[in-house]
């Protein structure tokens, strides 16, 4: 079994690249570091770490361990801080993953009521694709997902929230439809589109109309860093109305009109164990 210890040590070797550097963090001697290093490639059975006279870089294997290791790190940290709340006040954290929406002010006002009550709650926030989300629910680092459209899973229990989001464009404010209130799904084929990996994963035939191809430019993650990409004028990027706050930059959203409603999920793996504080949350939420 992997010992914390030896995980916690590799974590900040490979982040500072030195083993000087992270033995002084650790306050321990630099060959016991080694030692240690050393005992756990030893029970990997893989070689973490490339040592020159300066450098401690990881290796193909180390880089991948690297990931896992975190993982493990968070995962530990959070079953800690849930088996150390007492009889008394509900307290502890609660992590939350959430795809980019305006749904997420509704689901903060819901924090704030249960932070006013119980201030020993904290909350922690995840953003990612549906794919990573669903990832973090599958490996206990998120208690609680909340997601957009209805690509269910069988493995994961899905709660409408009863609220939807608007589809639309970011357009830079000096393109050709720029002074639209509104396009059509028709329109669209025509148009230069940077899509969300979010929208390509499970909402991509939405605005396929008659078949006809969309002209996908580039894609995107969230956003905010798109955003600079439409300002630039690489094209259009199809999102979520209320994530972009225009005032001030050469930005225009323009919703499509379409008949098409993207509901809110809150999404839970089956059959998991909850926290005084994630159940609280749930229970807010009417889930």
């Amino acid at each position: 079994m992997l010992d914390a210890r030896l995980l916690h040590y590799f974590l900040v070797v490979a982040r500072e690249q030195n083993m000087t550097r992270a033995a002084a963090e650790l306050h321990i001697a630099q060959p016991t570091l080694s030692a240690q290093i050393a005992q756990l490639e030893k029970q990997l059975g893989l070689k973490l770490f490339t040592r020159t006279n300066k450098n401690t870089i990881l290796t193909e294997d180390g880089v991948m361990f690297r990931a896992r290791a975190q993982e493990l790190m968070e995962l530990m940290n959070k079953v800690e801080n849930e088996f150390s709340i007492g009889d008394g006040d509900i307290s502890g954290d609660v992590y939350f993953g959430a795809a980019e929406t305006h749904i997420m002010s509704y689901v903060s006002e819901v924090f704030r009521s249960i932070q006013k009550e119980y201030p020993n709650v904290r909350f922690h926030i995840y953003s990612g694709d549906a794919q990573a989300i669903l990832e973090r629910l599958d490996k206990g680092l998120l208690d609680i997902g909340l997601l957009l459209g209805t690509d269910h899973q069988d493995k994961y229990d899905y709660t409408p929230l009863g609220r939807y989001d608007t589809w639309g464009l970011l357009v830079p404010d000096d393109c050709k439809i720029a002074g639209k209130d509104a396009v059509t799904v028709d329109e669209l084929p025509a148009l230069p589109l940077l899509l969300s990996n979010q929208y390509m994963a499970s909402e991509r035939h939405l605005f396929l109309p008659d078949g006809k191809k969309q002209k996908v430019v580039g894609s995107y993650n969230l956003i905010t860093n798109a955003t600079y990409m439409v300002e630039q004028g690489l094209g259009y990027a199809l999102c979520l109305a209320d994530l972009v706050n225009t005032e001030g930059r050469s930005l225009r959203f323009i919703p499509i009109v379409t008949n098409v409603k993207t509901e809110s999920y809150i999404v839970t793996k089956k059959y998991a164990y909850f926290s005084k504080a994630a159940k609280l949350l749930l229970k807010k939420l009417n889930v």
